[in-house]
């Protein structure tokens, strides 16, 4: 992890691991929705620079990056990573959450995205601000639908472990 970090301003132009990637202004976000899809098929969806949810390929949650807390999935729970820092320092606290602090998170998340694709259903909720030369942007579109049924599909369910270092 970096030692300082810095806001998540140019997705567009440094996410180059995403592929195809785009950013979106819609209606009832205040800053704009970036979306990106790695080769493995795993995708990210960032609402402005907080929260940020990342997938694997089956619409199970990964990552996510919440109020300023790294969540990270365990398989059948989630670890909030917060970092703790001094002047020579930086040391990763761990929190496993509980089985409630997991289903609150997870139906938290699970709200937005259903509000997110109403408003894909709206003729002029979702205005495409950016994308990539290569990509037709209807095209692109029905991908991220695509991806938020299926986030709404599994939204219960976290992805398997991510082993951390020990």
């Amino acid at each position: 992890m970096a030692r300082n970090e810095q806001d998540r301003e140019d997705l567009m132009r440094e996410a180059t691991a995403l592929f195809p990637r785009a950013e979106l202004q819609v209606v009832h976000e205040t800053l704009p929705l970036f979306w990106g899809l790695k080769k493995s098929g795993h995708f990210s969806f960032y609402f402005g620079s907080d929260p940020v949810y990342q997938f694997d390929q089956s619409g199970f949650l990964r990552r996510a990056y919440i109020e300023g807390a790294l969540y990270r999935t365990q398989g059948n729970t989630l670890a909030r990573l917060t970092r703790v820092r001094n002047s020579e320092v930086t040391i990763l606290n761990r929190y496993d959450l509980s089985i409630t602090e997991v289903e609150s998170l997870l139906q938290t998340m699970a709200e937005r995205f259903r509000k997110l694709e109403s408003t894909f259903l709206e003729d002029s909720g979702v205005q495409t601000i950016q994308t990539l030369p290569d990509n037709a942007e209807r095209e692109l579109c029905d991908q991220i639908q695509a991806h938020v049924q299926l986030v709404l599909q599994h939204s219960d369910q976290l992805a398997s472990r991510i082993r951390g270092k020990r």
